[in-house]
């Protein structure tokens, strides 16, 4: 159960995902690029796939990327902080960033049990896949930003007791 856990902590879980979704991206659209080259022939099903896909890479991995801490961040302007400072500024960045992810899955859910019976223009793929993508990123995101507070605030405690 721990090994189970630990996949999905370490973001194993989402990078074997994130490559999925890379594959059903590019896959698909080399398919339509051959059908319209050599068999005059096009596929909206398979244009929606990589679509949904893409909508995945962008919205879905939004967790992930905060784990690795490769969100989009201002580097140049954080390097320049003295510790303090900087750690005052990644208090408020994950404070923020747990805001908007609950925000974001609140209206992620909304829009996603909205959409179960629509479907993407000329297929039968739901539209809900596609906002399932802004649920899961921003669950992702929500989970990791409330942990990365937690940790932040008991590991001054725990230095304060040292010191003490």
């Amino acid at each position: 159960m721990k090994k189970f856990i630990a996949y999905f902590k370490d973001g194993k879980f989402e990078e074997l995902m994130g490559c999925l979704a890379i594959a059903v991206v590019i896959v698909p659209v080399i398919i339509n690029i051959i059908n319209r080259s050599f068999l005059n022939r096009y596929s909206t099903t398979i244009e929606a796939v990589a679509l949904f896909a893409y909508v995945w890479i962008g919205y879905g991995f939004y967790g992930y990327l905060y784990k690795k801490d490769a969100h989009v961040d201002v580097k140049f302007l954080v390097n320049k902080m003295s510790p303090v400072t900087r750690a005052v500024f990644d208090i408020i960045r994950d404070i923020f960033i747990l805001i908007f992810s609950v925000f974001m899955l609140y209206w992620g859910s909304k829009l996603m049990i909205g959409n179960m019976a629509r479907y993407s223009t000329g297929t039968k793929i739901p539209m809900a896949i596609g906002y399932a993508a802004v649920v899961f990123g921003s669950a992702s995101s929500a989970i990791r930003s409330f942990w990365a507070l937690v940790r932040r605030f008991f590991k001054k405690q725990k230095k304060e007791e040292t010191k003490e």
